[in-house]
């Protein structure tokens, strides 16, 4: 299983019950290496698959509890310079979306952004200069040539980013009597769904997120292939499978290896690493806005990588007891601290302000849940060298932004390259308490 080969390639003549003991021994390891699905996305169907309609994504991956998922494309908070106050208000905003999901009646439990650094995509570009020219095309040739130079250097070179919102909706029974209501079966589920869509794009706008637009079923498989395979266009949809877009991959002890070809054809190899950003190693303290910025835009290295941060509403309750024993913890362990004459610890002290903190919001009547969060970051390359040498530029912009470590997944690679998929999995769900 260090390998992953789309099971629609698998040989005809392969079967590992012919031959002698040896042979069948190296057919069954070959046979195995044929999946439905790569490590990571185990399960993953679509409800909804439609030209032009919104891709619902159906998961039901063994060991866990089902659910549906929905990608939207958006356009980000910020989209130019604004002031301290427009980033206090956006940040405001996208809180009060969240607290919404953690009502009792809210059916999305939820939601994963995921920002993905990519090289420049050509195709505005090129549409805009065929836009500029005249009926008569009376432009001279070498003009047009060196434009497209420039467009080529400077997606060879460049980076932009692309966002994205994944909401997840369990498939719980309070799910299931709604949708019955609406119609029999999948019909039922597909009618509530489209409601829940446009609310949840209603909510995303108002979160400040700009232009929302629910990806299709080909424009994720697009996505999934590009995360893949980076030099195939995020945007290019009109020739993906949408059913498997996948490609196969080879696993090491720290990375996991994507080969084959490229849009031109040639075979290309892309190498990926995964980590997640353990809550342990964050410093404590407060945190603006932009806190992580040393991660995207503010990283001068062009690292082709994605950042995937998934947060789960909890309730006020949970939330309240949570922060109510971390105070009294972090206050008995400063009077210990105190008692035996020791210096107290900055760190502690700094925790304790941030659970008062906590504990202060979520006071009755004040609308705030809690929330649980998991952050995961993918970095990828084209050859072992470069993946070395943009681990350490990654691990170095993450101190910046006050993550004093990354807790790669080695050894897991191929799985935990699709915990920044837009696909809202690899989370523990959140346990409420007695």
């Amino acid at each position: 299983t260090d390998r992953f080969a789309p099971v629609a390639t698998r040989p005809v003549g392969l079967d590992p019950s012919v031959g002698t003991r040896v042979q069948r021994a190296a057919a069954a390891k070959e046979w195995a290496a044929y999946r439905d699905w790569p490590d990571g996305v185990e399960g993953m169907h679509w409800l909804q698959r439609g030209r032009g309609e919104p891709g619902i994504a159906w998961h039901t991956p063994t060991g866990e509890d089902a659910y549906l998922s929905v990608a939207f494309s958006v356009e980000g908070q910020i989209r130019g310079v604004e002031s301290d106050t427009f980033l206090d208000a956006a940040s405001a905003a996208f809180g009060a979306m969240l607290a919404g999901y953690g009502s009792a009646s809210s059916l999305p439990n939820r939601v994963q952004s995921v920002t993905r650094v990519v090289p420049v995509d050509s195709a505005f570009h090129e549409a805009w200069v065929w836009q500029q020219l005249d009926d008569t095309h009376s432009m001279p040739a070498a003009l047009v040539a060196s434009y497209d130079e420039v467009v080529g250097l400077v997606s060879g070179s460049g980076l932009m980013q692309r966002h994205y919102m994944v909401v997840r909706w369990p498939l719980t029974p309070a799910f299931l009597a709604e949708a019955a209501r609406r119609g029999p079966a999948h019909a039922g589920w597909r009618a509530l769904m489209a409601a829940e869509i446009e609310t949840v794009r209603s909510h995303l706008r108002t979160a400040k997120l700009g232009d929302v637009q629910a990806v299709t079923a080909a424009q994720m498989a697009a996505v999934l292939r590009h995360m893949q395979h980076p030099s195939w266009p995020i945007d290019q949809a009109a020739d993906v499978d949408v059913d498997a877009p996948w490609l196969p991959s080879t696993d090491e002890l720290s990375a996991t290896v994507i080969a084959g070809p490229g849009p031109d054809g040639r075979a290309e190899e892309w190498w990926h690493r995964t980590a997640v950003l353990p809550i342990e190693s964050f410093e404590t303290g407060a945190r603006g806005s932009l806190w992580m910025a040393p991660l995207l835009s503010r990283m001068p290295h062009p690292i082709v990588r994605t950042l995937s941060l998934q947060t789960e509403v909890v309730a006020a309750a949970d939330a309240r007891h949570a922060a109510r024993t971390d105070v009294t913890t972090d206050l008995a362990d400063l009077a210990g601290q105190q008692e035996k004459g020791v210096l107290t610890s900055e760190e502690l002290q700094a925790g304790l302000v941030a659970a008062r903190g906590r504990l202060a919001d979520l006071a009755p009547g004040s609308g705030h849940h809690g929330a649980g969060w998991v952050g995961h970051l993918t970095i990828s390359a084209r050859t072992r060298a470069e993946l070395v040498d943009a681990t350490a530029k990654i691990t170095e912009a993450a101190g910046i932004a006050g993550i004093a470590a990354l807790d790669w997944c080695d050894a897991q690679q191929a799985a935990a390259a699709a915990c920044t998929w837009p696909v809202a999995r690899d989370m523990r769900p959140l346990t409420k308490s007695a």
